[in-house]
């Protein structure tokens, strides 16, 4: 399985310290505070995508950011339901309900961890009663680093810049 993380050049290579990260520290939109989690994305669009939640201005985030690509044994993934996401899932400021959920798919053995859709998308389409257009959607990947298969993802390559100069420069 192939796995997507836009983020800082360095640290992309660092990526298994999740103890270090604000996600594991403060907790994050599908974790509480304490609970080991590392977030990819299953394509390159939602790498994108959700770097734009943390670095709106193009040009800084080439300048800092590269896109890994890393190489994941076989997961163990639940893909998380319409019916499960809590009210308010992919609002700026979360329920607790979504950290709870996450913790909860985390913590499980049964799993390495979890695919949930995208909040930068219309949440519409994420809801769609339609499997072709949920699975565009659900590009979120969650994973707790201390599964064993987790433990064996491996850096295979990082690119630069992320987006092309050409998105944010229309001719004129």
């Amino acid at each position: 399985m192939i796995l997507f993380k836009a983020a800082n050049a360095k640290y992309i290579s660092s990526f298994k310290d999740y103890h270090k990260t604000g996600s594991f520290r403060d907790g994050a939109r599908w974790n509480s505070a304490g609970t080991p989690v590392m977030y990819f994305s299953s394509n390159i669009q939602n790498a994108m995508l959700e770097l734009a939640n943390y670095q709106q201005d193009p040009v800084i985030a080439n300048a800092i950011n590269v896109m890994g690509v890393f190489e994941a044994p076989a997961l163990r993934l639940h893909q998380v339901t319409p019916d499960e996401l809590p009210d308010g899932w992919s609002t700026p400021y979360p329920p607790l309900a979504a950290q709870e959920l996450g913790d909860r798919y985390l913590n499980d053995d049964r799993y390495d961890g979890f695919v949930v859709p995208s909040c930068t998308i219309n949440t519409d389409l994420a809801q769609s009663p339609y499997n072709e257009i949920r699975d565009c959607v659900y590009a979120n990947v969650v994973l707790n680093p201390e599964s064993d298969a987790v433990q064996r993802i491996v850096l295979q390559d990082t690119f630069s810049p992320i987006y092309s100069a050409r998105m944010f420069n229309p001719r004129k």
